[in-house]
């Protein structure tokens, strides 16, 4: 698959949970020597150099992108969707968690490629965090934020969604680190 840079999208990172699950920030967690969100930095460049962290910890500012704040705090992945969406200017949106270090550009091409203006939005079968959203699912999320319809799978229910199947190839570099013993485990998994 050829890579190539696509000016009219822009990544999304969301750094702003509470982490309660890792007892610390999860995406200044280490990998390989590097924190997680380096990792994902790394995999979105290859795509686009518009990227935002959506993110209150200002230690993720020395990573050299936007870092903002939830508009409306304490509303989960839903909230930090709808900052990034409300703060960016392109239509297609890469939405990625801060867990997710084996990311690659790959990953996230194919998933490019699946592309289809009739759907709302793109994603991995079941990985409802590193997907494509179109910017205009905008007023779905604050609509859900409004509702208290805080469940990502709730939103999305709302949303036209294409669902890719996961290949054996890339399922590996969809996981997402959540706990003390999924970090212990990770050392093996790339």
């Amino acid at each position: 698959m050829t890579l190539r840079k696509y000016p009219d999208i822009t990544g999304i990172i969301l750094a702003g949970g509470k982490s309660s699950r890792m007892g610390q920030d999860k995406g200044l967690k280490l990998h390989n020597d590097q924190p997680f969100i380096q990792h994902i930095i790394r995999a979105i460049e290859t795509i686009t150099n518009k990227i935002l962290i959506i993110t209150a910890n200002t230690d993720y500012e020395v990573f050299g992108y936007p870092c903002l704040s939830d508009i409306i705090p304490d509303q989960g992945p839903v909230g930090g969707i709808y900052t990034g969406l409300k703060h960016t200017e392109t239509t297609q949106n890469l939405i990625l968690s801060c867990d997710v270090p084996f990311v690659t550009s790959a990953v996230l091409n194919n998933l490019i490629s699946h592309h289809d203006s009739d759907y709302d939005v793109i994603t991995y079968k079941n990985v409802p965090l590193i997907t494509l959203y179109n910017k205009e699912v905008l007023h779905n999320f604050s609509e859900s934020i409004s509702k208290k319809r805080l469940c990502l799978r709730e939103t999305l229910s709302t949303l036209n969604v294409k669902s890719i199947r996961i290949e054996e190839a890339i399922a590996p570099y969809l996981k997402n680190i959540n706990t003390p013993q999924q970090y212990i485990e990770a050392a093996q998994w790339n």
